[in-house]
Order: structure tokens, then sequence, then C-alpha cells
């Protein structure tokens, strides 16, 4: 085990934070006069690396696009230090919790985000974004900036309500130190990566609004937007372009299915030319989410992650007396009433649940960002489909809905039969709903394939302080 080191430049090392393959993650704190103190995060490459030319220009060139990108939606670098021994990466310290985490939280409650909150999150991650792409250069010319690996892992959201697109290390841009040797693989998440960036060729900012796309189809949905077992498998369902909208799932807007169906357009040019454009749509297709601000955002994650910000508050020197001010606009309890739905009100399957996994396999990296550390296989929380009543006659009865759902049955693996009882009734209900009528009830059936045991509830935490 790495031994902590107590100074890092002019920063006092207080306690490790999180370690992952790549880089270890430490809460520090840097002294003035007059008794100035500021806590902040540290990033440090692991020893093994510290020497690695690779590696060591990765991390120079997340500081050097970060550092330039000033906006409230995407986390601050303070600065790139150097020691004798090695490089370390200053970022502001959130106490927060990732949107993967946020989203394992609700499906351990079977619930979801109302679409207001979902598209608020998602139009909070668009600004912050935008903000990254539209970087230039002393000159002014566009650096083309490229997040590459925008996902739930990578979207925080603090305990104060503050959204921040987080961990540039493996971002395109012009400049780079870096240049992505042509076999050295894929660089992100596949389920989250556009059709472009799997298969190679040349990409845009808008493989970022692609991949916000999915994040935001996941977040009103609770469901992978594809399935599959293997990174093969993964990677022709999201080259086939074939998926359903997310009002074959769950009772949207038209014109939200729209904005989000036109950013996973699999020709780069049927998306948002770029992020802002994408923000907009949003907004103008739910004005009602425009409305939510940091406060609400605050006591919905005390609702859902409350015990787990206390705890790791508690073994971080300082961070609890941080957490103490905390204004809240509702309680955690009344966010959870507002902003939460339960999942049966959409899905009727209680015999399906699909995993919900934060890695897609090989292809997927060890890193440590400004919250805490990633691992390219990370435990399974499962986004549940839920149980209840069949899906609202709205649904059923949109063409574009059943068409795209259709395609996806078509492809889509069989449920893995754990209890040959289950899969009997199963059968029998869909058959039952062909006989009278409701053909397009029994096609949603077939979109997803895994069956697993339904997650523990978990209890909603007190409000903070």
């Amino acid at each position: 085990m790495t031994e902590v080191p107590k100074q890092l430049g002019g920063y006092e090392i207080l306690a490790e934070i999180q370690s992952g393959g790549m880089a270890t993650l430490y809460l520090a704190q840097r002294s003035g006069p007059a008794g100035f103190k500021k806590q902040v995060a540290v990033k440090v490459l692991k020893q093994h690396l510290a020497n690695n030319q690779k590696f060591i220009e990765m991390f120079i060139d997340e500081a050097r696009i970060a550092a330039r990108i000033a906006h409230p939606n995407v986390v601050r670098i303070e600065e790139l230090g150097h020691t004798e021994e090695q490089y370390f990466l200053v970022m502001e310290y959130i106490h927060g919790a990732a949107l993967s985490e946020v989203m394992t939280s609700l499906a351990r409650m079977e619930r979801r985000l109302t679409p207001p909150m979902a598209v608020a999150m998602a139009m909070a991650a668009a600004s912050g974004l935008h903000a990254a792409h539209e970087l230039r250069d002393d000159a002014g010319q566009l650096l083309d900036v490229i997040h590459r690996d925008v996902s739930p892992q990578n979207i925080l959201l603090g305990a104060r309500g503050e959204m921040k697109v987080i961990d540039f290390g493996i971002a395109k841009a012009r400049n780079r130190l870096h240049v992505t040797d042509a076999g050295a693989g894929i660089k992100g998440k596949l389920r989250y990566m556009a059709p472009e960036q799997l298969t190679g060729t040349s990409i845009d900012r808008r493989a970022d609004v692609y991949a916000l796309g999915v994040v935001l189809w996941e977040m009103l949905v609770m469901r992978r937007l594809f399935q599959g077992q293997t990174d093969p498998q993964v990677i022709q369902r999201v080259t086939q372009g074939d998926m359903p909208p997310p009002g074959a799932f769950v009772d949207l807007a038209y014109a939200l299915d729209g904005a989000v169906l036109e950013a996973l357009s699999r020709d780069p040019s049927g998306r948002p030319a770029t992020a802002r454009d994408f923000r907009r749509k949003l907004k103008d297709a739910l004005p009602e989410a425009n409305a939510i601000d940091r406060g609400e955002m605050a006591a919905l994650l005390w609702a859902l992650r409350g015990d787990s910000l206390r705890k790791r508050a508690e073994r971080l020197p300082g961070v609890a007396a941080m957490l103490q001010n905390i204004e809240l606009d509702l309680t955690p309890e009344e966010a959870l009433q507002r902003f939460t739905e339960p999942v049966s009100e959409a899905f009727h399957d209680a015999e399906t649940r699909v995993g919900f996994a934060t890695g897609t396999g090989s292809q997927e990296a060890t890193r440590v960002t400004g919250h805490g550390a990633e691992t390219g296989e990370a435990p399974r929380p499962q986004m549940g489909t839920g149980g209840g009543e069949s899906l609202p006659a709205t649904r059923v009865g949109r063409p574009a809905a059943k068409a795209a759902a259709a395609k996806v049955s078509a492809t889509a693996p069989s449920l893995s039969p754990k209890k040959s009882s289950n899969t009997m009734k199963l059968a029998l209900t869909v058959v039952l709903a062909i006989l009278i009528g409701a053909a397009a009830t029994a096609i949603v059936l077939g979109v997803f394939s895994e069956r697993e045991e339904p997650p523990p509830v978990q209890v909603v935490p007190a409000p903070p302080g």
C-alpha cells in the first residue's frame, strides 16, 4: 500500500479520498496569511506510472485543457504542480456523487427521475460541454476539444446542487502533447460512444452531444439503451443505430422525444450542431425543466445519497463542518416525492430486470476523477424495470414508438430463464396481450434481455444537519 504523502508542493495532504489503477485522489489544504485555508482535491499519478512518458503527457494534457475552462458546470482546475518525483493536479473539491451513483440509488428504490429533473441535469451538463467545446488558444483559434468520455460516471452532482462535468483525461484537442496511436484502441465507454467514434472515423463535438443523448435517454427510461453481454454485441447495437424513443416507455412530450432522438442520430449531420443547440432544444421541449434550481437538486441528492455523503464527510477532515451551512429549498423527503416517480408507473413487466453496469468490459480504463476513483468494471447496480400496470394507452398507440421498439426487439436476446415458471407466465402474458389487441405492449416486453432479482429498497435518509 502506497504511503500517503504529508506534503505536495504547497499543499498539506489531509486524507486519501480514493485510489484507482492510474492515480490516487487526496483531500489537501493550502494555508496562507492570517489563517487563510482552502481545501482542494489533489490527483497524483501512481508511482509505477510516474516515469512513464505516455501517462505523464496525458496527465499534463488533462490539466492544460481543463484549466482553460471557466464554467460553473465544469470542475475547476487550480494548478498543475510538480515535485522532483511526480506531477500532481490540483482541482476544486466537490463533495457529492456521480450521476451513476444517483441512478443506482434510484434503481434500488425502484424509482426514476421525473422528466423535468432529468432534462434539467442534462441541460446543465450540456452547458459545461459547450464551454469545453468553445475553448480557444491565445490566438483565438478553436482548440477543437472533445471530451470523448461523457457518461453518468463523469457527471457529478454536488452536495449544494452544483452539476459538474469532470475528467478530461482522454479528451481530444488540437494541441495535445500525447497523440493516440492508430492501434491503441478505443477511448471511452462503449455504451456512450457515437457510431463514428466506435468505428475510428473522424469525430467532432457532436460525438459528445450523442453521448449526452444516451445519458438522458437512460435517465428518462431507467434502462440501458444498448444491451450486450460482450463488447462486440454493444458495438453492433450502437453502430446499427436502431433504438426506441424514450417515449416508448415513459409518458413524454413529443418534442422531448424528438430532441433526444435527434441527439442520437446515427449520422452526425442529423444531430444538434453544438451542445448549446441541444440544450436549447431540451429547454424548448420541456420549459419547466429550466425552473429547477440548485437547491432542489441538492435536496434530491441528499434524499438519495445522504447516508453516503455523511459517512464520507466524517472520514475527511474539515468536510463535515463545510456541510453544516447547506440550505435546501425542500426537505429530502419532499424532493423525493416531487422529482422522482415509481418505475412501475410506466413499466409493466415485473419479471424483467436489466443490469445497469457502470463499466462495459475490456475497453474501460481505471481513472481517478475529481470526486473519486473510477474502475473499468464497477459493481453492477440494477436499473430495474419495475412492476405494475401496462403501458399508458398514449404510448401504446404511438406508431413511431411501436416501429422503433419492434426493430430493437427483433435483434434483442431472449430473457434469461432463471425460473421456468416465470418464463411461462411471461409468454402467456405476451400471447394474451396480442389476443386482446395490445400488440405494442408485447413488443416492448422483448426489448431488454437480462433478468435479475430486484435490489433491496433503500431507506431515505434524514436531511443534512
